[in-house]
């Protein structure tokens, strides 16, 4: 039985091959209106030990074929990556705007930022404007080493990320500085604010040195916005 239909099988084959051979030299001109076809052919050309130059430019169409597939690829996957981002921006931007205080706004920040932005520990230090609140390590006092590292910070006026020192993350991290392995340090600048938000992670290759600062200067800007708004009251 199995050798009756693998004997069919074989038949059936050689009768779609006749057909597909026969159409073929009815219409010559039918791969000139499908060249994309001849890239995924194997087509022999007999020539010896030598390569024809027919097998050769398909070889080249191929493989140019491939290089540009794969930077598609690539842009698409950028492009999903930066779609991800602003959707997650937006959603720590509309927390910010919900917050009716500096105390809604920080606990919305650190939510949005351990929801949507994978963030293990998140920490902001300002310097100005000094005012009170019952929010413990919000400011930092002048005197402060802190204060000077933040202050180095403002003046370079871009985040920061990469693998922070020991000493460096104590300033900022405190107790949980020992479990930080990369960070992302961002500016906060705007009308008379001047701070920074430290954001640590747990992951050595979630923030490393080199990478993009777009979305993580926009995510300064908001929040120095907003906090600044929040704190006109505390004045």
């Amino acid at each position: 039985m199995k050798w009756n239909k693998a004997l069919a099988d074989t038949e059936r084959d050689a009768f779609e091959s006749n057909l597909v051979e026969g159409y073929l030299r009815k219409h010559p001109e039918f791969f000139q209106e499908r060249l994309e076809l001849l890239e995924a052919m194997q087509v022999p050309h007999p020539s010896g030990e030598a390569v024809s130059l027919v097998a050769r430019q398909l070889q080249l169409l191929r493989e140019r074929n491939g290089k540009l597939q794969q930077q598609l690829n690539d842009i698409l996957h950028i492009a999903r990556d930066n779609d991800a981002l602003s959707r997650r921006l937006h959603q720590l931007t509309l927390a910010l705007l919900d917050a009716v205080s500096i105390d809604d706004a920080l606990a919305g920040l650190r939510w949005s930022l351990h929801e949507c932005f994978q963030a293990d520990f998140v920490t902001v230090k300002l310097l100005e404007p000094v005012c009170e609140t019952a929010i413990a390590d919000l400011f930092v006092d002048r005197r402060d080493p802190a204060a000077t590292y933040v202050g180095s910070l403002l003046e370079a006026g871009a985040p920061e990320c990469g693998f922070p020192a020991p000493d460096q993350a104590a300033l900022l991290f405190g107790n949980d500085a020992h479990l930080i392995m990369s960070y992302a340090l961002i500016p906060l600048s705007h009308a008379g604010l001047k701070g920074v938000l430290a954001i640590g992670s747990c992951d050595p290759s979630r923030f490393e040195a080199g990478m993009g600062h777009l979305f993580l200067t926009q995510m300064g800007e908001i929040v120095a916005a907003r906090f600044v708004t929040l704190l006109t009251g505390y004045f």
